[in-house]
């Protein structure tokens, strides 16, 4: 091969490279933005939605913990979320293969999502201009309903007013117990649900004994798993908070393996961390 035409292609080839280097992470990346719905009169929600380039087709709805409110933004140009364990894992969930949607409280709760709204005529309006949004929007087929904390008011209270078949099931992580739930009538909850919940979880209102108590109270469901996590590491926020073992605090990534395996019809076992 003549030398000239042998540094050409040598030429093309490292600039063939360059270009790889310069595209591979915008595909990495998928897709991320903060969409806003409209769903009463005058009131939006904010979603921050997240997928992967497979071009998923069941979305995970996330309903974050505390007021539900500001778990998510934008800052010069790029993503933040809260320390909140479902917005800590939404990108993990997202790589799994979902289209996770992230909801922020709407636009007329200033003060964030009270237990009471949380389980609201308006709640459920809003949510279901949101699925209608995702099926429209992002083409999606099938949906689970997913909380942890205050956010599994949200989730299953949804699932006991929902007649939705594209609901494939419901996932609530550090549960409320049954008692702090509101007037949610549980029998109304015929969807396949998965509750994971930390064994040592210290917050007054989450403890492990609640969880036991809502799988028998889930009666019409055609199947309830509730996977008990043990480890993690030391506490850095209170017991009610995101880094603890309310938030499955060094444990995440057991969670988000039992979670995903569930979504894709394999045996969960009882229990699972360390």
């Amino acid at each position: 091969m003549h030398l000239t035409h042998l540094r050409r292609l040598l030429f093309n080839l490292a600039g063939f490279m360059v270009s790889l280097w310069l595209v591979a992470p915008v595909l990495a990346a998928g897709y991320e933005a903060i969409e806003i719905v409209p769903t009463r009169s005058d009131v939006t929600v904010r979603l921050l939605v997240i997928k992967t380039n497979s071009k998923p087709t069941t979305a995970l709805i996330l309903f974050p913990g505390g007021d539900g409110a500001k778990h998510f933004g934008e800052r010069d140009g790029r993503f933040w979320v809260s320390k909140n364990f479902l917005m800590r894992s939404a990108r993990d969930l997202a790589t799994a293969g979902y289209i996770v949607a992230a909801v922020d409280a709407p636009s007329d709760q200033g003060y964030g999502m009270s237990d009471p709204f949380r389980t609201s005529p308006q709640h459920a309006k809003d949510i279901r201009k949101i699925i209608a949004y995702l099926k429209e929007k992002h083409r999606v087929t099938s949906l689970y309903l997913v909380g942890t904390s205050k956010g599994t008011i949200s989730a299953a209270y949804l699932a006991s007013v929902f007649d939705d078949p594209s609901i494939g099931g419901i996932i609530l992580t550090a549960v409320y117990s049954p008692a702090d739930m509101g007037s949610i009538d549980f029998a109304e909850i015929d969807d396949p649900v998965l509750i994971v919940h930390h064994v040592y979880d210290q917050c007054r209102v989450t403890p492990y004994q609640g969880a036991m108590e809502l799988k028998n109270r889930l009666t019409e469901s055609p199947q309830v798993d509730l996977v008990g996590v043990t480890g993690g590491i030391p506490p850095a926020s209170g017991p009610c908070e995101a880094l603890n073992s309310h938030g499955f605090y060094g444990v995440e990534q057991p969670v988000v393996r039992v979670i995903t395996d569930w979504l894709a019809g394999k045996a969960v076992p009882e229990r699972i961390g360390k």
